[in-house]
């Protein structure tokens, strides 16, 4: 309970909580396929060079998001 109690405690990894819940739900991907949809068609001619540091950059966040719940699984 004590050690629930701490990890509950940090706003900093409620919120990476929070992220890495979000990110693995099916609304997340249907939001981003919307997005990406919409923005592909109609918002830019050229999406390719855009669509590839858009994506790259969200994966490495994601991916650290991953680590910091597996960690704290690990922990737990």
């Amino acid at each position: 309970m004590e050690h629930r109690a701490r990890r509950a405690a940090d706003l900093q990894l409620r919120i990476a909580d929070r992220i890495t819940a979000f990110a693995g739900s099916m609304p997340f991907v249907y939001i981003h396929a919307a997005l990406f949809g919409i923005w592909m068609l109609f918002i830019e001619s050229n999406p390719w060079p855009m669509l590839t540091l858009i994506v790259s950059l969200e994966a490495i966040f994601l991916s650290t998001f991953v680590m910091i719940g597996q960690n704290r699984q690990s922990a737990f």
